[in-house]
């Protein structure tokens, strides 16, 4: 949206204040999500009694709501939200509102890479859905599908008629796709002139989705030594990325490590951003960056390449067709044996934390007491870590967790504050949290419940019968117990202990023990 846009925007919902103040509230919500702002989480649940009894009015607050979560990553309590719009749609009988909440859905368990079980559901989706403005979408979903399962070319259609449609600001996540497509089938310099499209779309938008796009072309130059893109149009996604979201940050970071010359420097940065693309589940950034330094690390013996496999070990067999890149497909190969993941060897070193059954904590191996902690707010704030997908969250969210009545001020960043500080006194190792930027990130971290995702994805990836038989019954064993039965009131947990419910049930089926 273009600042002129923004302004008109902003003058409709004073205006629209005077005539019907909860339709403004909405759109206030809707557009605090739009900049990536978590005041929409706030803003957005003290409207929720008020869309009560208006189901249309409710879908479309659910949504903003779910979509404010999956921006900060916190999916499972946005597919909480996902849920209940399409139910809200669906008393409506407004299919558009229920179709956008569906692809919602389908796209978290995108960024879960849950690839095999969604492919046959989104292409169902994709049948069914008649809405134009959810048709993209789905095609879109379809086509990244299609990529990581080794099928650029029938990706390439369901992106051509994207394309061919235009107008919409899909558009340009379309032209990235099918220059990545391009790529996987050797098109090297057709794809380096569609990634540099898609960068003069974005910003003719003025979406700071243009870093993706740039950091990609910016690989082919590395990689293939293809004409870099115009280094105005750099300059400009990079300033675009000062106000985009966590992912985009990430996508600034690829640009400025892919245009360092210190061969050594630009591996760790590259390593940093695919950390960063990791945290926000922009898990083809994660392999594309990830192989791209692993590669620099090897040539140069650089002492961060066990770091960058240990992060893509759960990733790449999820990528197969990965494999088919002309560029990282053959060392991808490679380095695939020496991938220790799923193989039963756990690390004793960083946080382990047992979340199912009696909560358990080690920090290198050494158990840490808890009974200093009890119903103190740090060690609900080390829960909330611990249960996040990636084991960050942003410090003002953090701060309405912890006191969801108290606006967001001095004094609650001083009592957030305390609570950082009594957790990592109490795990005794204080690198272990960290900040980075506005999100509190606890570093090296197992817990049961993560091993359980990882080993039901794995699972669904591999083709071999007695394989998945056993990365499922490894999963059964640890999701015996209960979610944090000792903390049974927490609105949060409980968002954590659906999801964990719904995990048990693809596991168990029916008889659940």
């Amino acid at each position: 949206m273009k600042s002129g846009q923004l302004d008109d925007l902003m003058r409709y919902i004073r205006c629209l204040k005077l005539e019907d103040l909860l339709a403004a509230e909405l759109l206030e919500v809707r557009l605090a999500v739009y900049n990536h702002n978590s005041s929409a989480i706030r803003k957005g649940t003290r409207l929720i009694s008020r869309v009560s009894g208006k189901p249309r009015l409710a879908s479309f607050l659910f949504n903003c709501l779910g979509t404010a979560y999956e921006l900060i990553g916190e999916l499972d309590a946005a597919d909480g939200y996902f849920v209940r719009a399409e139910d809200m749609a669906g008393q409506a009988g407004d299919l558009t509102l229920a179709s956008i909440a569906r692809l919602r859905l389908l796209t978290n368990r995108f960024f879960r890479a849950e690839y095999e079980p969604l492919y046959n559901e989104a292409r169902g989706f994709l049948a069914r859905v008649r809405s134009p403005e959810i048709t993209g979408g789905a095609k879109y979903l379809v086509a990244a599908l299609e990529i990581i399962r080794g099928n650029p070319e029938k990706a390439l259609k369901l992106l051509d008629s994207i394309i061919s449609e235009g107008g919409s600001i899909v558009l340009l996540g379309a032209t990235e796709m099918k220059g990545l497509a391009s790529r996987m089938m050797g098109k090297l310099q057709e794809a380096r002139d569609l990634y540099v499209e898609s960068m003069n779309i974005a910003i003719e938008f003025g979406s700071a989705y243009a870093t993706f796009p740039c950091a990609k072309a910016l690989e082919l130059t590395r990689l293939a030594g293809l004409e870099p893109p115009p280094k105005k149009l750099v300059r400009r996604c990079l300033a675009l990325a000062r106000r985009g979201s966590s992912g985009e940050k990430a996508g600034a970071q690829e640009i400025e490590a892919l245009l360092c010359e210190d061969p050594k420097r630009s591996t760790e940065l590259l390593f940093d951003a695919a950390l960063g693309y990791y945290r926000v589940n922009q898990n083809i950034e994660v392999i594309l960056t990830g192989l791209t330094a692993a590669l620099f690390a090897w040539q140069d013996d650089h002492p961060v390449f066990p770091k960058i496999l240990k992060l893509l070990a759960p990733l790449l067999p999820l990528h197969p067709g990965f494999r088919r890149d002309p560029l990282l497909g053959e060392f991808m190969i490679s380095v695939e044996p020496l991938l220790r993941y799923g193989k039963g060897e756990r690390t004793v070193q960083g946080v382990r934390a047992s979340l199912l059954g009696e909560f358990m904590l080690q920090v290198d191996g050494e158990e840490v007491s808890l009974r200093a902690w009890r119903n103190s707010r740090a060690l609900m704030a080390l829960l909330y870590l611990l249960l996040s997908p990636k084991h960050r969250i942003s410090q003002d969210h953090l701060a309405y967790l912890l006191w969801p009545r108290r606006r967001y001020d001095a004094r609650t960043r001083k009592w957030l504050y305390t609570a950082i500080y009594t957790i990592r006194r109490n795990l005794g190792k204080p690198q272990l949290l960290t900040k980075r930027g506005d999100f509190y990130q606890l570093e090296d971290v197992w817990t049961d419940l993560g091993e359980i995702e990882n080993l039901m994805r794995l699972a669904d990836a591999t083709r071999d019968p007695a394989e998945k038989e056993e990365l499922l019954a490894r999963a059964r064993e640890l999701a015996k117990g209960e979610l944090l039965p000792e903390f049974p009131y927490d609105s949060h947990i409980d968002e954590y202990r659906q999801y964990y419910n719904r995990l048990r049930k693809r596991l168990f089926g029916d008889n659940q023990t």
